[in-house]
């Protein structure tokens, strides 16, 4: 798949749907390019194509990703979850089980999962500075499957994640991995942040704290 192809997958998969002339002033590229390449990628079933009209005038066509683009594009390393799951739940005690809900045992099994693997970590980040601790954990979530990316911010650092399998178990809910896994990676100043447009992602964004700085009396 060609690097344009590719940046119009991406950009579906972090904004959701788009029309021809928004994908063009994105990619920076003319309107008759987007449309051969939406051609190509609409034949090979990668994506879907719906009509919208303005109430007057011609409808234009809003372009999102298929299902076979978030399975072939996109696709999750479940096997090494499924293994990391198997393994957490036979460390649990029966009786941490009982007199939980569906729900609540899912969000229990994750918890202890991004705990565990934060502790194999932290010995090997200790004394990182932060961007590098967010580019590390930035890496971890994409080899997991994820579609994951980190920016700098006025605040600190951003870190999205728009292929995560266990938001998809929550139904949209917060993943409670990455919550529990970010925060115990990088500090307490974690905090959970919608995401814009109408992409579906994990959205974090991690406060830098400033070092005090003790004035030396005279």
């Amino acid at each position: 798949m060609n690097d344009t192809k590719a940046e119009i997958l991406a950009l579906l998969k972090r904004n959701g749907g788009h029309n021809v002339s928004e994908l063009a002033a994105s990619l920076d590229l003319a309107p008759i390019t987007i449309r051969q390449h939406l051609t190509r990628l609409e034949r090979d079933g990668l994506l879907l194509s719906e009509a919208q009209t303005n109430g007057s005038g011609r409808p234009h066509y809003v372009f999102r990703l298929s299902p076979k683009a978030h399975a072939e594009a996109f696709p999750y390393r479940s096997d090494r979850l499924v293994e990391l799951l198997m393994k957490e739940i036979g460390h649990l005690d029966g009786s941490e089980l009982q007199g939980r809900t569906q729900r609540e045992k899912t969000l229990l099994v994750l918890e202890r999962l991004a705990q565990r693997l934060s502790d194999e970590y932290s010995s090997l980040l200790r004394g990182w500075p932060l961007q590098e601790r967010v580019v590390f954990v930035t890496e971890v979530m994409r080899n997991d499957g994820g579609f994951a990316e980190w920016e700098k911010t006025e605040r600190g650092f951003e870190i999205r994640d728009f292929n995560c399998l266990f938001h998809r178990l929550l139904e949209g809910d917060v993943c409670e991995w990455h919550s529990t896994f970010l925060t115990r990676m990088l500090g307490d100043d974690v905090r959970v942040q919608p995401c814009s447009g109408d992409g579906q992602c994990c959205r974090y964004e991690i406060v830098a704290q400033v070092k005090a700085t003790a004035s030396a009396s005279g």
